[in-house]
């Protein structure tokens, strides 16, 4: 449950919001950061082939909602630095923490998107979660995303990641343009999915590093966070759609849900993984109303 004294005593001072944009991590890497409104804070952690950018669908409509929306680039995308290492999530998740400690946050709650969900899990069970009031993954893909001999349930390396690695190594523009149907499935869209939103969707996704893009989508295909889950231990809200065939529901948000026992689940019928944009208008409303939830 969000306290009242939370909600009034944890904003960025008003100064500190309009001067500052970008923050040192503590190897040097400057992460960019924006934060909007005055309110409760809302940390908010991108996917792994988009930056912060990627929420402009939520931020306005949470920040006249009355929520203090705070953004980031994480390392290698968008305007943060390309750094040549820490591409891992341990380093990721320090990221986050020293971020928070920046920021003087005692207590606030998270919305992750895709790969961004590995980053909170590690972050909890690195720094704990004390200062988390709520959690809401939305096309999470923890827990484990490659199957292995312990994990039946991940997706074959060799037609799930290997073919999207390579053709991204030899023309990335190419096959995120022959993926944007797949990845919005306009036909159980909510919102029309115009030509200039995928341009928008091209742009974002084309503005970060290969490098850091390779490395991330490495580390979040290989890195195993099953022993992370136990670290949810705050309300949590799990936001998918059935047609997300990028982390398919039975591979991710299905075995997540199992894993953290008290823990929310909302399929979007049709939905596919770009659904902060198909359907901003229905996770814009289950986000606000989460938030505002007593002992959700």
């Amino acid at each position: 449950m969000i306290s009242q004294s939370a909600k009034a005593g944890c904003h960025i001072p008003r100064q500190e919001r309009q001067s500052v944009s970008y923050f040192h991590t503590s190897d040097g890497t400057a992460l960019y950061y924006s934060i909007w409104g005055t309110g409760y804070p809302v940390v908010f952690i991108h996917g792994g082939n988009v930056g912060s950018s990627s929420w402009e669908f939520q931020v306005p409509f949470l920040v006249s909602a009355g929520y203090q929306c705070i953004i980031y680039d994480q390392r290698g995308f968008a305007r943060s630095d390309c750094s040549s290492s820490g591409y891992n999530f341990n380093t990721l998740a320090d990221d986050l923490d020293q971020f928070v400690r920046h920021l003087q946050l005692t207590h606030f709650s998270v919305v992750t998107y895709s790969f961004g969900g590995d980053v909170l899990a590690r972050y909890l069970s690195r720094h704990g979660a004390a200062k988390v009031d709520k959690a809401i993954l939305v096309a999470t893909v923890t827990p484990f995303t490659l199957k292995s001999e312990d994990n039946p349930e991940g997706m074959d390396k060799a037609t799930a990641y290997e073919p999207f690695r390579v053709a991204v190594i030899e023309d990335r523009a190419e096959i995120f343009r022959q993926s944007l149907d797949v990845f919005f499935n306009p036909a159980g869209a909510e919102h029309p999915v115009s030509a200039g939103v995928k341009e928008w969707i091209m742009d974002v996704a084309l503005r970060s590093s290969l490098m850091s893009m390779l490395e991330w989508y490495r580390a979040a295909n290989e890195t195993d966070f099953r022993d992370d889950m136990k670290s949810f231990t705050m309300p949590t809200l799990l936001i998918h759609g059935d047609a997300d065939t990028f982390a398919p529901p039975a591979a991710t948000v299905l075995r997540t849900h199992q894993m953290i026992p008290s823990s929310q689940l909302k399929m979007y019928p049709g939905a596919a993984h770009g659904l902060f944009f198909t359907h901003h208008g229905r996770l814009n409303r289950d986000i606000d109303a989460f938030l505002t939830a007593s002992g959700a």
